[in-house]
């Protein structure tokens, strides 16, 4: 039997079979990288909002009862009223008297208004390309509190450079790829907060009553989160 020969340019079915697996296999590696990337960064960002979920259900259990949302105000002479929380959400607040008539000067009213609680944190994952920019969703930023490494189930503390302009944070090459959590104070919301008067069967009513449910809902991204606070008046 001849020998077989086999030209320059011709393949063998096992050959062609061995560089389809090969490259399956590099096909395949940037997008179940990437897949783990984000798996950590959606890890990290749900521990961030557990985390501010407990530190913002504290807050509002310490706020004076009378003074959260619904609350009973005097109408100012020039027809407003002024909430006792900051941070109103634009548009939010509504009027009205415990009698159904206008909201006249000197009258009061039930105030219902949404108003915010100051974003803390969130996760991104650092470029792969430089510049190593990671832009910050409540930019500008207030005061950087900390940023950290995720590495699997804790937070390591690590350094990072606010630019100049004060809505991104700068990273080394070396952190290029990892996942990391920065907490600030910056400019938009983390939370709103709204709340409504309940009856002593716990029912939902527009008299003011010794009890409110509270409502926070948080709209910095996915996933949100919505959690209620039952409050009694002491």
């Amino acid at each position: 039997m001849p020998p077989l020969v086999r030209s320059g340019r011709a393949f063998t079915l096992i050959e062609l079979m061995i560089g389809i697996a090969i490259l399956a296999i590099v096909l395949a590696m940037p997008r179940s990288a990437r897949n783990s990337v984000q798996g950590l960064a959606l890890e990290a960002h749900s521990r961030r909002t557990l985390r501010n979920a407990r530190v913002n259900l504290d807050e509002l259990r310490r706020r004076d009862f009378d003074r959260l949302p619904p609350e009973l105000l005097e109408v100012a002479p020039d027809g407003t009223v002024s909430p006792s929380q900051p941070h109103v959400v634009p548009g939010s607040l509504k009027m009205r008297t415990l009698d159904g008539g206008p909201p006249r000067p000197g009258a009061r009213v039930v105030a219902e208004y949404r108003f915010c609680l100051p974003e803390r944190g969130e996760a991104h994952t650092v470029p792969s390309q430089p510049p190593h920019r990671v832009e910050l969703a409540q930019a500008p930023v207030h005061e950087l509190l900390g940023v950290f490494l995720a590495a699997g189930e804790t937070l390591q503390p690590i350094s990072a450079s606010l630019s100049e302009d004060r809505k991104a944070l700068l990273f080394p090459a070396s952190l290029a790829g990892r996942v990391v959590v920065a907490d600030y104070l910056g400019e938009g919301p983390g939370a709103e907060v709204w709340g409504s008067f309940l009856s002593e069967n716990l029912r939902p009513t527009d008299q003011p009553t010794a009890f409110k449910l509270l409502h926070l809902q948080w709209n910095g991204g996915e996933p949100g989160a919505h959690l209620t606070l039952l409050r009694v008046r002491p």
